[in-house]
């Protein structure tokens, strides 16, 4: 499976908040709105491990 490009805590803040604005506004729907769902817990997931691996190197 290839890898996504890494990206910074910023831009990965910006492409979250994108997605949860284009969801609250109720016009995507269907596949569309489920790949959104779908780019979101990524999102999350990559934020979780980036903020995972903060704390373990300040430790």
């Amino acid at each position: 499976m290839p890898r996504a490009p890494a990206l910074s805590g910023t831009a990965l803040q910006k492409e979250l908040q994108r997605v949860a604005e284009a969801l609250a506004g109720n016009d995507v729907k269907g596949p569309d709105r489920l790949a959104l769902l779908r780019r979101q817990a990524t999102l999350g997931d990559l934020r979780d491990a980036l903020a995972q691996r903060k704390r373990t190197e300040n430790a």
